[in-house]
């Protein structure tokens, strides 16, 4: 028997796999590269095993692995159907399917012909989606997995969430980010840069350039410097081509418009489209871009002292993201609100929260600023049902038709509580750390 492999825990993932097992439908794992896909998958592995399946009845297959770099799809379907043999319900656990061309056809004959439990994994939504929607659609169910959230990191990392410790702490996954691997470096900020460029250098080479036919890297990188350089602005092409065109690198806007889908594909960024908060329709143009990762950010750009703001304002967009939010920036008259966040909770009913993200709001200028989008919400009727709930820091409370909670996270500690007209006023790393 092969001695166990000690693995740290993401309980809330292995939680979301155990709930769809043995459903009849195929669990893809999607997420950026080193995110903790194939972790997660090792997890459930032996999570089988403790459950009491045989172990000859998992198959684990990491498909980066060189004895797998040259199958096909009917190879792959072969293999497979050897070590699927004898009585029982096999448990199928593939990683980095997307590298075989055609695994949609082998991955639904295997569904088809065996008893069969299957989970796969893959960096690349492109590649993923444009197989699933052929022989998979509506035979499958996707499981998102990010990098570390603040709360993870500091559970991973073995870090006490007392106020002196987390305050560290929060300044050290601002700079180096929330990927496994490199939080496994501490603080060598030597060692933590080669992970992050061999990470994003992976993901150049193996989820984008294989499909994109990147024919200048340099301008393939000038664009993602650019969203990262920027993030948290409203993102004009034309600005990014009028930069290339003035760095000597004219480009095209259906190139740039290329690179970064490539980037949003590969899970490098999120794209928070902009809404229009009265109407609820979308709005054209300058779309805000975050990363997925701000160690990634940081190693592109140098590792900046930069805006604290901006730092905390991409934490709490990457912290809606995992807690299952759609994300959009809101827009009223000339006001904007940071983040208009809504999900559907298993309830179906919808749950919708207004946010406004600031290092601080002491000062009396930037508190009326921040507010003042939420207050002319509550005076439109769109800001409805806000309120400290009894198990929260200031996001309890229903939610009405077309209403939502609306709260300032800042990461001043006092002036803390709900103003006269119901907003959450909320210290952000004790929402971060909200179970």
């Amino acid at each position: 028997m092969k001695q166990r492999q000690e693995l740290k825990t993401r309980p809330a993932y292995l939680d979301k796999l155990l709930a769809v097992k043995d459903n009849g439908l195929i669990k893809v794992i999607t997420g950026m590269r080193r995110c903790g896909k194939s972790s997660l998958l090792a997890l459930l592995a032996q999570r089988l095993v403790d459950d009491g399946i045989p172990e000859d009845h998992i198959i684990t297959i990491n498909l980066e692995s060189f004895q797998y770099h040259a199958y096909s799809a009917d190879r792959l379907y072969r293999r497979i159907d050897e070590l699927t043999q004898g009585d029982g319900r096999h448990y199928l656990l593939l990683d980095e399917v997307q590298l075989v061309d055609g695994w949609e056809q082998a991955v639904n004959a295997l569904r088809v012909d065996k008893d069969i439990d299957i989970y796969l994994t893959g960096s690349n939504a492109h590649l993923l989606s444009s197989q699933l929607a052929t022989l998979l659609s509506g035979r499958h169910v996707e499981i998102r997995v990010f990098p570390l959230s603040f709360r993870e990191f500091l559970n991973y990392a073995g870090i006490d969430d007392s106020p002196a410790a987390r305050t560290a702490a929060f300044e050290r996954y601002t700079r180096y980010g929330g990927l496994p691997p490199v939080v496994d470096q501490g603080t060598n900020q030597m060692l933590a840069h080669t992970v992050l460029s061999g990470i994003y250098d992976t993901i150049l080479m193996r989820d984008i350039a294989q499909y994109l036919q990147i024919r200048n890297p340099m301008v393939f990188n000038d664009v993602t410097r650019y969203l990262a350089d920027t993030a948290g602005s409203p993102v004009s092409i034309s600005n990014i081509e009028h930069r290339l065109k003035s760095a000597h690198r004219p480009t095209a806007n259906e190139t740039i418009e290329r690179y970064i889908s490539g980037l949003l594909d590969a899970f490098l960024f999120y794209r928070a489209q902009r809404i229009n908060v009265k109407g609820g329709g979308y709005l054209q143009g300058l779309s805000k871009y975050y990363p997925a990762d701000l160690g990634i950010r940081n190693m592109l750009l140098g590792y900046p002292a930069g805006d604290f703001g901006f730092l905390l304002e991409n934490v709490v967009h990457n912290e809606l993201r995992t807690r299952g939010y759609d994300v959009q920036v809101g827009k009223m008259d000339n006001l904007e609100i940071d983040f208009v966040a809504t999900r559907i909770g298993d309830d179906l009913a919808q749950e919708r929260l207004f946010i406004q993200v600031s290092a601080s709001i002491l000062d009396a200028h930037t508190r009326a600023r921040e507010l003042e989008p939420l207050q002319r919400l509550r005076r439109l009727g769109v800001g409805g049902a806000d309120g400290v709930g009894a198990g929260g820091v200031g996001v309890g409370g229903g939610v009405g038709v077309g209403g939502g909670r609306r709260i300032v996270l800042t990461l001043d500690t006092f002036g803390l509580g709900t103003t006269d007209d119901g907003i959450a006023i909320v210290n952000a790393l004790d929402w971060l750390l909200e179970r």
